[in-house]
């Protein structure tokens, strides 16, 4: 049986007010995985985090498009349709962990990446259906501003967060994608970036760990004024 949190279902979330220099170093080596497609981030990201907590959790191609095929809530482009925050809490949620959602905002997220007007509406609808079902599983969902010193707090607690970003900083363009985040010190957040750029010479190694300032996270942590951050515990 899925374990469930007996947290509510919905509460403002709050920054800790913790002053970044503050922040004691703390984090977890992390497995990495590369994901195979273009539209895989978050089931990648979420393997990483998954097999971090228990090392019986599968790590491979098969699991991957398992949790996409769980998660496949969002119309991105003109290609195959990416994960959401809801979509991720729920794979996560149904593999015996204990999933917890921080929002910028309630409802749907990314509609704007789907120009096309029914593929718009067929994301909102599972989407919907999917933030049901997160109620449902008395999942905790936090809607409101977060800071660095929120995530090193979740992290000191034992959970590993997967965070929606920009790929503006690392890869140069700018499209919604999901990486898990590996550790936090008073200068620098790390994470594993589960894309890697050939044509900037990115390997498994540069994207394992790989740093940015808290200034930088926090602006590279936001799409388009969409915030998400899926924190996974067991």
């Amino acid at each position: 049986m899925p374990r469930r949190s007996a947290a509510p279902a919905a509460r403002t979330l709050k920054s800790s007010g913790a002053k970044l220099a503050a922040i004691e170093k703390i984090g977890r080596k992390l497995p990495y995985y590369n994901q195979s497609l273009d539209f895989t981030c978050g089931p990648a990201s979420l393997m990483m985090a998954m097999t971090a907590l228990d090392k019986s959790q599968s790590i491979d191609r098969a699991h991957e498009l398992q949790l996409w095929r769980e998660a496949n809530t969002v119309f991105m482009g003109k290609g195959h349709p990416g994960s959401s925050p809801y979509g991720l809490a729920l794979a996560a949620w149904r593999r015996g962990f204990k999933p917890e959602l921080w929002l910028s905002h309630r409802g749907p997220f990314l509609l704007d990446c789907q120009p096309v007007a029914e593929r718009r509406k067929v994301s909102a609808l599972i989407q919907r259906e999917d933030a049901k079902l997160v109620k449902a599983a008395k999942i905790p969902v936090a809607v409101g501003k977060w800071t660095v010193a929120d995530l090193a707090d979740a992290m000191r607690a034992g959970a590993i967060p997967l965070v929606l970003v920009s790929t503006k900083l690392f890869h140069g363009d700018n499209g919604p994608h999901w990486v898990a985040v590996s550790g936090i010190g008073a200068n620098h957040v790390t994470v594993n970036d589960p894309w890697i750029t050939r044509r900037k010479r990115q390997t498994a190694r540069s994207q394992t760990a790989r740093a940015a300032t808290h200034d930088e996270f926090i602006e590279m942590a936001s799409y388009d004024g969409e915030r998400a951050v899926v924190l996974v515990s067991n």
